[in-house]
């Protein structure tokens, strides 16, 4: 997050499903979302920073080349995600079970 929008690279990651969907939930917060090219020195003077994958969903970044991200806990735009993330998956329309038992 910087100045109130939130950037992800547009070249050199994976166009992931977990990525799109927290794309989606910002907007749902009226929060622009934008693709484009990301220096370090945008990393390093954003005021939150997360990575997004399948395994992990949101993953606060808390220290950047040893300098503290904001305040050096995931900030509340963050934390809002990855609660609206978490709560999708209790969604049937956004989940689907797998029965484990034979």
């Amino acid at each position: 997050m910087s100045d109130g929008c939130l950037v992800s690279p547009d070249e050199g990651v994976l166009p992931g499903i977990t990525r799109k969907t927290v794309i989606e939930l910002a907007e749902r917060m009226n929060i622009e979302a934008q693709l484009d090219k990301l220096k370090p020195r945008d990393l390093r003077t954003a005021q939150e920073v997360f990575l997004t994958s399948t395994a992990g969903g949101i993953v606060p970044v808390r220290s950047i080349d040893g300098a503290t991200v904001g305040e050096g806990e995931p900030g509340p735009v963050t934390m809002r995600l990855t609660e609206m993330y978490w709560d999708l998956h209790k969604d049937p329309a956004y989940s689907t079970p797998i029965n484990y038992e034979k």
